[in-house]
């Protein structure tokens, strides 16, 4: 079976878990508690995306099908596009206010900020099962050693301190300390630490594009709230504190844009492959995370 994009989604989401067999049961024998668990057998550790590509190369195991993942899921097309015109709906209320020259209140220009985020969120995880309680149990024994990529991993995350531990989650480095042999379940944040195969934009790195297309979104999000900018206020003060926020909001992101748009060129003038941006970032991040 052709690995899809929901395939991906489940993994990262700890949807392979390793199980070991403790006994084989009975034929016939039922179970011992109304729970659902089988008795005869012992969660590990979830499988991440090395783990689960090694498994079905070697022949160990084999992915299920797109159907019995939707099936897991609580969510479908359905409510997903009720979601989505919804949202569409409350947005163009909006446009059609402002065009209007009616006034927004503060609490509406915010609900449009999450509303917009949240069409972005919902148009990236179209594809994303939803709240998946049960994950598919992979009986496949001894897994192979890990690879460099791994071990790497298991070494940054044994040497991280508490204070890296709180921030990599922060700015988006928890995948590069994160070794799920070594955990019960995926972390909220942990997004899989995808590889850079297939990707178009051989000047632009994945890690660096994801970067850049996250500062745009919180700019974004920023720049929403100037809409209420000559909206009436209680105080002077409430005024000038809105004023504040929404400034640093949307330029809070423009440093890491420009970067993430000047580092390729100093990479091609340096003659080095996406290292600049990434320096950059691990200089300032690593320190403080070991």
């Amino acid at each position: 079976m052709v690995p899809t994009r929901r395939h991906g989604f489940f993994i990262v989401m700890g949807g392979f878990h390793k199980f070991s067999r403790l006994e084989i049961p009975k034929p016939g024998k039922l179970l011992e508690d109304n729970t659902g668990e089988e008795p005869y057998g012992q969660p590990d550790h979830p499988l991440d995306r090395f783990d689960v590509c090694q498994l079905v190369d070697d022949g160990r195991f084999q992915l299920p099908p797109e159907v019995e993942i939707d099936d897991r899921s609580k969510s479908d097309w359905i409510a997903k596009s009720y979601v989505l015109i919804q949202t569409g709906w409350f947005v163009a209320q909006c446009i059609a206010r402002k065009r209007q020259h009616l006034p927004l209140t503060e609490l509406e220009v915010v609900t449009l900020g999450y509303a917009l985020l949240n069409l972005f969120i919902y148009v990236i995880w179209w594809d994303k099962p939803q709240k998946v309680e049960r994950p598919i149990r992979v009986f496949c024994g001894e897994l192979p050693r890990r690879s460099e990529e791994q071990r790497e991993i298991k070494r940054s995350m044994e040497a991280a301190n508490w204070i890296g531990k709180l921030l990599t989650p922060v700015v988006g480095w928890q995948d590069q300390y994160t070794d799920l042999r070594s955990l019960k379940q995926t972390p909220t944040f942990y997004s899989g630490n995808p590889p850079p195969q297939n990707w178009p934009l051989k000047s632009l790195s994945l890690e660096v594009f994801a970067m850049m297309l996250t500062a745009i979104i919180g700019s974004g999000f920023g720049a929403i709230h100037f809409l209420a900018w000559s909206s009436p206020f209680q105080t002077q003060e409430m005024k000038n504190f809105w004023h504040l926020g929404s400034i640093l909001m949307t330029g809070a992101s423009f440093p890491m844009i420009i970067l993430c748009i000047v580092g390729p060129f100093l990479d091609f003038l340096l003659g080095v492959n996406n290292n600049f941006v990434k320096a950059i970032a691990k200089w300032i991040i690593k320190p403080i995370a070991l």
